[in-house]
């Protein structure tokens, strides 16, 4: 009976390889199609939190610069405090000395107590 089987497989090898092919090239298909879904759902996922943190900007002004968030979001970072304040102070470092100069009078003349308790 093994001698049959092993015979069999012999003699259909490459009807069975090309079903194997087929079968590859249905799964491949599949997943292409998966993973263009997914493309497109995240892209919209990208948009959602965009506008997410547009909307959120808008509600509070003042709090934190709604470019600094989007900046990185779209950098793939979450928009937490402590981000935004890297990202703020980056920023800060790389600017001029006059417009840096402005900055840190801008933070000098900031209420934050203020800001906080509103």
């Amino acid at each position: 009976m093994n001698n049959q089987v092993v015979s069999w497989v012999q003699d259909h090898s490459v009807l069975l390889l090309a079903g194997l092919a087929v079968i590859e090239g249905i799964i491949c298909t599949a997943l292409l199609r998966m993973a263009r879904h997914a493309r497109h759902e995240m892209k919209a996922a990208q948009a959602a939190a965009l506008e997410s943190a547009r909307a959120a900007a808008l509600v509070a002004p003042g709090a934190i610069d709604p470019e600094a968030v989007l900046a990185l979001l779209r950098q793939g970072h979450a928009p937490t405090l402590d981000n935004v304040y890297a990202f703020v102070y980056e920023r800060a470092v790389e600017l001029e000395p006059k417009a840096h100069g402005a900055f840190v009078g801008g933070i000098k003349a900031t209420d934050f107590a203020l800001l906080l308790n509103s």
